[in-house]
């Protein structure tokens, strides 16, 4: 009798402790370290996620395409960014010029909000690079562990 293949849900089911502990120890750490970065305020880090979300996505779709050939299509107005996240518009606005000021949001023409971009990369990455090279290891670890089973 041919068994059948397993599909995503089945490979995650199976393996679901293993999964959930390895996805746990990097939101974890990656949380320990954006409490540093965002000086233990969830609601910024949590606008400054909402507004990366958009960034990262048109950046995976097109790696080659500029800051200035994307426009305004991709980010977010104050009432988008409170309506995402929960946050009142009141506090959204005072933890948007928080980031503002740290210089990792920046207003554009249109009141909408997005991440401050140097050299084709959001300022973060390199205010922030030790931090980053964290990251990037514990997503290679998380990477690799997940896919040995998947």
């Amino acid at each position: 009798m041919s068994r059948k293949a397993p599909t995503p849900h089945t490979v995650v089911e199976e393996n679901y402790v293993k999964f959930q502990h390895e996805f746990l120890e990097f939101l974890y750490a990656h949380l320990v370290d954006m409490r540093v970065i965002f000086e233990g305020d969830l609601d910024a880090l949590l606008i400054f996620i909402s507004i990366s979300r958009y960034y990262l996505r048109d950046e995976r779709a097109n790696p080659d395409m500029d800051e200035e050939a994307l426009g305004d299509n991709r980010h977010l107005t104050l009432s988008r960014i409170a309506e995402l996240t929960g946050i009142p518009r009141e506090t959204a606005r005072r933890k948007l010029k928080q980031l503002e000021s740290k210089g990792l949001l920046e207003k554009g023409q249109h009141d909408n909000w997005r991440l401050v971009v140097q050299d084709g990369q959001p300022v973060i990455r390199t205010k922030y690079e030790p931090v980053w090279q964290r990251v990037m290891q514990r997503l290679v670890k998380l990477v690799r562990t997940l896919r040995a089973d998947v």
